[in-house]
């Protein structure tokens, strides 16, 4: 539907003629041959040297616009998720996500066990598939002391949305509802396994424009929240004390607060 095919035709003939990319190989959903009408494109750029990544990566909004030069393109760095990392989105509606990798920093690892191969000089990325392939899927997991500094922010920024919702104020809550679920839910998640009914529960948080809706649902959002919590503590065996005084007090505000 986005062309993502002609996309990947494209970068793989620029690849070919660009000496310093020893590998180029695509992971995700392309890797796996899953990929659908609306699937993101995961490249991985791998250079032989540091240096070289370097200079790759200097050019790497030219190397983006390259690929498609008559498709208009805005792209980013994304620091946030990891170093050398840029996302571009070409106005046909294919989005790709590359990594600049050398083949000294690029490990074998459960994600890149099944690849689409585009460019392989010495078969090297042969290797590093079969490598990966090898390894065992990462379990989720989440630490006590990281499961404490989640549930200590949790309940302060919790109570800050829900005391300002209860005022009537629907604006400035919300700023704070959604630093909350940025905090809250991507952790959980990680550290839930699919098929767990309280991570599910978690991707139904909603806010809108009506106060009494919203401050049902931002009440709900606790004892979703718990029953989360809950599930990663039973699930991963953890020694997580609970404050159940203070726990207990601020629920019983909360109902109170929202009327339930």
């Amino acid at each position: 539907m986005f062309e993502q095919e002609r996309f990947i035709g494209r970068l793989q003939r620029h690849v070919l003629a660009e000496e310093h990319v020893v590998a180029c190989f695509l992971s995700g959903s392309f890797g796996r041959r899953a990929d659908d009408a609306f699937s993101d494109v995961d490249i991985a750029l791998v250079y032989d040297s540091p240096e070289e990544r370097e200079a790759g990566w200097a050019a790497r909004r030219e190397f983006a616009k390259a690929v498609m030069p008559y498709v208009a393109i805005r792209s980013f760095d994304a620091a946030h998720v990891r170093p050398y990392f840029h996302v571009a989105l070409y106005s046909n509606g294919t989005k790709a996500d590359y990594r600049f990798e050398t083949r000294e920093s690029l490990s074998p690892n459960p994600g890149d066990r099944e690849l689409r191969i585009l460019k392989d000089t010495d078969r090297w990325a042969e290797g590093f598939a079969a490598a990966s392939a090898r390894l065992a899927p990462p379990q989720p997991y989440i630490s006590p002391g990281e499961l404490t500094d989640l549930d200590d922010r949790f309940w302060v920024m919790y109570w800050d949305v829900l005391r300002l919702l209860r005022r009537g104020d629907l604006d400035k809550p919300f700023t704070v509802y959604l630093q909350l679920l940025h905090f809250t839910l991507p952790p959980l998640l990680a550290a839930l396994p699919p098929e767990e009914p309280a991570r599910a529960a978690l991707l139904r948080a909603v806010y809108s424009g009506d106060a009494a809706a919203t401050l049902r649902g931002v009440s709900g959002l606790l004892d979703t929240y718990l029953a989360a919590r809950a599930a990663v503590i039973r699930r991963q065996n953890l020694v997580f004390p609970i404050n159940t005084a203070f726990e207990g007090e601020i629920r019983r505000l909360a109902e109170r607060v929202a009327g339930r």
